[in-house]
C-alpha cells in the first residue's frame, strides 16, 4: 500500500484528456470488462457544462475519481448533483481520497447554488453505503425503479 501525506494528493476537475487515465483506474480495480468504456466516458462530456466530475492524482497519475453530473429531476423540477460512481485505486484506499473527492464536489455544488447531491449506490454494497453515510448522506425517500429491456 502506498503511504503519502494529504498534501501529495491533487484533486482537480476531470477533463476530456483524462479519459484514458480514468479507464486505467477502472481496469486496475476491476480487470473484468467494465460497462464504462472510452466511448461512453467521452460521450459523458467530462469538463462540459453539466459535468461535476473530479479526479485525484498522485505524482500526476490518476488514482481515483468521482463521476458526477448536474441533473434536473422530479416534480417540481429540482437541480441536483448526481453521483454516478466513486472509484479509488485499491493501493490508495483509506487515505481520505474518496472523502476529498466528495468534499470538493460538495463545495462546487454549493458555489453553483446546487443545494442537493444524490448518489446511486447498490444496496448490497455495505461498505460504500457506510462511507456515504459517514459523509453526511442519508437514505432518501426516493425509490428507484428499474426495468430490464431485451436487447
Amino acid at each position: 500500500m502506498s503511504t503519502m501525506g494529504k498534501a501529495d494528493i491533487n484533486i482537480r476537475p476531470m477533463e476530456r484528456k483524462d479519459v484514458d487515465g480514468v479507464l486505467a483506474v477502472v481496469r486496475r480495480i476491476s480487470p473484468a470488462e467494465s460497462v464504462l468504456t472510452r466511448r461512453k466516458l467521452i460521450a459523458y462530456d467530462p469538463g462540459g457544462p453539466l459535468d461535476l466530475s473530479f479526479l485525484a492524482e498522485v505524482n500526476n497519475e490518476i488514482v481515483g475519481f468521482v463521476l458526477a453530473r448536474l441533473a434536473y429531476v422530479g416534480v417540481p423540477v429540482a437541480e441536483v448533483g448526481i453521483i454516478h460512481t466513486l472509484v479509488v485505486d485499491h493501493d490508495y484506499q483509506r487515505q481520505d481520497i474518496g472523502t476529498r473527492l466528495l468534499s470538493t464536489l460538495s463545495r462546487c455544488c454549493q458555489t453553483e447554488g446546487v443545494s442537493q447531491v444524490r448518489a446511486v449506490v447498490d444496496e448490497r454494497d455495505v461498505w460504500l453505503r457506510k462511507f456515504f453515510e459517514k459523509m453526511g448522506f442519508h437514505h432518501s425517500e426516493l425509490i428507484i425503479y428499474a426495468k430490464t429491456l431485451e436487447t
